[in-house]
């Protein structure tokens, strides 16, 4: 554990060195922006666009720091030869991955927070207050982000910086499609159609369960037995999902 410990912290200064607070001073500047935008429209529809435009930037750069980050943790660790100083040591690889999976959630958890900070500040600074919804849908931004950091990890651990991006982009346009995915499937007249699409929609992440920010922009209220619900499956798809990466960076050649 103290192993593991140490590692994860190492992987969140690694991953900190990427200049992540330009990342939050970029959503900050953008979140005092569209305030200035929103003041010109009428009060009923100031919460509104705050919560639309608020939840929109911070799903937008969290996930694209989440991608960026996870794809590229351990390639370059492999690229610049600092992986062999910790596999030689008594440490197995499956715990230098899941030490850096650790510290890259940690990074990315941190700047959800801070800018879900920064966007009740700037909601309180305009007489207002973030809702319920809201901060569900916050919640469920940072369950995508850890799944995603995980996807990230498991290509990045058989492949290329560039792949395990691409891939991992490609799987997160897909995970939003995923009730349409299944509603083409239980259509399909040929037998086979519906059962390979049933199939893709049960193997495939299902990112589509965890946004809520049409709910928070319409202040839909979400039960929180749906949100564990979907917490549970965050936490089981990761775990499936950090196994898998575990056994291909075990067999994978550093050479």
């Amino acid at each position: 554990m103290r192993v593991l410990w140490a590692l994860m912290l190492t992987g969140f200064r690694e991953s900190r060195r990427n200049r992540v607070t330009v990342v939050v001073g970029l959503f900050a500047f953008v979140m005092i922006f569209s305030a200035t935008f929103v003041l010109e429209l009428t009060v009923t529809t100031f919460e509104r666009v705050m919560n639309d435009v608020g939840l929109g930037m911070m799903s937008l750069i969290s996930v694209f720091l989440a991608i960026f980050l996870a794809s590229g943790l351990l390639p370059r660790e492999i690229e610049r030869r600092t992986i062999f100083l910790i596999v030689s040591k008594p440490v197995s690889r499956s715990a230098f991955l899941v030490g850096r999976l650790l510290g890259n959630v940690m990074t990315v958890g941190f700047v959800v927070l801070t800018m879900a900070g920064l966007f009740a500040l700037q909601t309180f600074s305009q007489g207002g207050a973030p809702s319920t919804a809201a901060l569900v849908a916050i919640a469920g931004l940072m369950l995508e982000v850890i799944l995603l950091s995980c996807i990230g990890f498991a290509f990045a651990s058989w492949s290329s910086q560039f792949v395990a991006a691409v891939a991992t982009v490609g799987l997160y346009f897909t995970g939003h499609l995923a009730s349409d995915l299944y509603l083409r499937a239980t259509k399909a007249k040929l037998e086979v159609m519906k059962t390979v699409g049933l199939a893709l929609y049960y193997a495939l992440p299902n990112l589509d369960r965890l946004d809520y920010r049409a709910r928070a922009t319409y202040g839909i209220e979400t039960p929180l037995a749906e949100l564990g619900s979907s917490a549970l499956y965050t936490l089981g798809y990761s775990a499936v999902v950090v196994v898998i990466a575990c056994v291909l960076f075990e067999r994978r050649d550093f050479r």
